[in-house]
């Protein structure tokens, strides 16, 4: 892989990067505030998160709203990192340089030497500077992967510890016996559980929330958010790899790549 080829492949993960932040980030925003007065039951705290709910004796509680808050907003920088990126790497790898200025060469002749039209008018393209900040690059991508990987546990952990707890609640709504209690604990997915959610879950204020189809927003929400950390990695891999290699190539210190 060459330089050029590697900043190709930056420019698209970069993009790619920027529509999983942003798809993600819609998906569990909204879906947090549809059901953020349903799930606030709480009286010291705001416990209308989505996720990490918590089933009681009586109600069903939202988590920590601080959880939603760093889910909702710990991919904005990564949004705009990968924008910057995205597009610095984009214009490299897609808008030519311009012209030269006219050069006349000599009028004389010269032999194996491809510049040389005896005389002519030659106008050459200039010839872009190669990428050297492999490793700055490849360090704030290694940040960005550690970002992504936080973000992407958090909403996957509390997805499914809201469909553990709701299984629970919704027993008791149902007022469930016997079997039926084994077949929602052992065969019912979180998917299922989560449109149980959807159609069962009373509302204090029923005007205020909208019918959505949870599962579906919070799977897509976690599945981007995975995408996204899965396109930093790569990049990181390649920032380093470029460096690598341009240590190899110049004979540089490898902290100075």
């Amino acid at each position: 892989m060459n330089s050029k080829q590697a900043e190709i492949w930056l420019a698209v993960l970069y993009t790619g990067s920027m529509i999983f932040s942003v798809t993600s980030v819609i998906s569990l925003v909204t879906t947090w505030q549809n059901w953020v007065v349903t799930l606030d039951g709480c009286i010291d705290v705001d416990c209308g998160c989505i996720l990490y709910g918590i089933n009681t004796f009586r109600t069903f509680l939202g988590g920590d709203e601080k959880l939603c808050h760093f889910a909702a907003y710990a991919l904005t920088p990564i949004i705009v990192i990968s924008l910057c990126l995205g597009a610095y790497h984009g214009y490299r790898c897609c808008i030519h340089k311009n012209l030269d200025e006219p050069k006349q060469i000599n009028h004389g002749q010269v032999y194996n030497d491809r510049r040389n039209l005896n005389g002519y008018v030659v106008i050459q393209v200039k010839k872009r500077v190669a990428f050297k900040w492999w490793m700055p690059f490849g360090f704030l991508a290694a940040f960005v992967c550690c970002l992504s990987l936080a973000h992407a546990v958090v909403i996957t952990d509390g997805y499914y510890k809201t469909c553990e707890q709701y299984r629970r609640n919704l027993i008791q709504l149902l007022g469930s016996r016997g079997r039926e209690i084994l077949a929602i604990h052992n065969r019912l997915s979180c998917g299922a559980i989560f449109d149980f959610m959807d159609y069962v879950q009373p509302d204090k204020n029923h005007w205020s929330r909208t019918e959505m189809n949870t599962a579906i927003a919070l799977q897509l929400a976690i599945y981007t958010s995975w995408l996204n950390f899965a396109a930093w990695i790569v990049a990181c891999s390649i920032n380093f790899i470029m460096a690598r290699k341009r240590q190899r190539n110049l004979g540089e210190k490898f902290c100075c790549c």
